[in-house]
């Protein structure tokens, strides 16, 4: 056998809100972590919304981006203002210590 590499995948769940309240959403980052030329690579990325409630009622994202939009706000950008700051230094170098303890007898 010959791998020659690895790659952590982490899933991450954090509960925000928009609009000061009005919207709830747990949205899901995906982590992906491995080498590079530079030492341990870390990525971050949303992958998916779920749990929405729009004035504490159970809602669609589909339906939250477009009661927004009638109102020229964007979901995906409110979003992405308070996810902004969810992940920190620490975050990150919590995941390459979690990366750098897998063993493995076919990698480095």
């Amino acid at each position: 056998m010959n791998i020659v590499s690895k790659t952590l995948m982490v899933d991450i769940e954090n509960e925000i809100t928009i609009l000061d309240g009005t919207v709830k959403v747990k949205v899901l980052h995906q982590a992906y972590v491995n080498d590079s030329s530079e030492g341990v690579y870390v990525d971050i990325e949303l992958a998916d919304y779920t749990d929405v409630t729009f004035v504490g009622k159970p809602a669609t994202v589909i339906g939250v981006r477009k009661m927004l939009k009638e109102i020229n706000l964007n979901f995906d950008e409110l979003v992405d203002e308070v996810c902004v700051d969810l992940f920190n230094e620490e975050t990150v170098e919590y995941l390459k210590s979690l990366y750098n303890s897998i063993k493995s007898p076919y990698t480095k």
